[in-house]
């Protein structure tokens, strides 16, 4: 409680010595805004049919780019782990591949796919892809050794290897990197939106900061925080109940 109550203590005087310098007129509100202004953009947007055009774009294309890379990435790691020989022949390539500028790689994805869902969805594939790729193959290593050899023993092997032994091991691991991912996820998606997309909040984002309209794009800062902060919440909660047998 007294955590919590030093933290709202904080918020509240970061926003009130906010205010006090865009009425003071010690800072210019085109520019930096007022938290007054960002409460009033933020109900004038969020009721918009625009704006729920563009969260709902948005949305669709992290929980597309979300479920696709996570999937990928954790079954490719998997195999990496578990597999001495392929990962031998692709390990070498996935540092040199996850080095590589993603925002960089937006203009070609437009190319191959145009302005369309799909661009933007493939750009924030390859960043969830490789967090989990990694994380995967090093939890999969991270499995006691003596609790392999003994597995390898009793006579498993392959798919009762997976499932009985390095699964269990290597859950925990992985469900607190899916919450990295998504938001991973989520900025893969926005970024490649403020580069080149037709819809979603990144769009906005551009569209509102080119007009000065900065207390809308904080509005839209906040939205997307707190899309982030409660999805992280329920994945907490997901992973309390699943991983109960810890």
């Amino acid at each position: 409680m007294a955590v919590l109550v030093l933290q709202l203590v904080i918020v509240a005087a970061f926003l009130g010595l906010w205010q006090w310098l865009a009425d003071s007129g010690r800072i210019d509100t085109v520019i930096f805004g007022s938290p007054s202004g960002v409460w009033d953009a933020f109900w004038a947007y969020v009721p918009s049919a625009p704006a729920r055009e563009s969260m709902i774009s948005t949305g669709v294309a992290v929980l597309l780019s979300f479920v696709i890379g996570s999937v990928l990435g954790t079954v490719a790691g998997l195999v990496l782990g578990l597999s001495r020989k392929a990962d031998a022949i692709f390990g070498p390539f996935m540092g040199p591949l996850n080095s590589i500028p993603r925002i960089a790689l937006a203009p070609v994805f437009v190319a191959w796919f145009g302005l369309t869902m799909s661009a933007k969805v493939v750009l924030a594939v390859t960043v969830v892809f490789f967090i989990l790729a990694e994380n995967a193959r090093s939890a999969v290593r991270s499995v006691d050794p003596d609790v392999m050899t003994m597995a390898r023993v009793v006579g498993l092997r392959g798919p009762s290897l997976l499932w009985k032994v390095v699964l269990p091991s290597a859950v925990p691991s992985l469900f607190a990197n899916l919450r990295l991912a998504f938001t991973f996820s989520l900025l893969g998606v926005v970024a490649s939106e403020m580069i080149a997309a037709t819809s979603g909040l990144g769009t906005d984002i551009v569209r509102f900061s080119t007009s000065y309209e900065i207390d809308t794009v904080y509005a839209i800062l906040v939205i997307i925080a707190v899309a982030s902060v409660v999805v992280n919440l329920l994945f907490v909660r997901i992973e309390r109940r699943l991983l109960r047998w810890q």
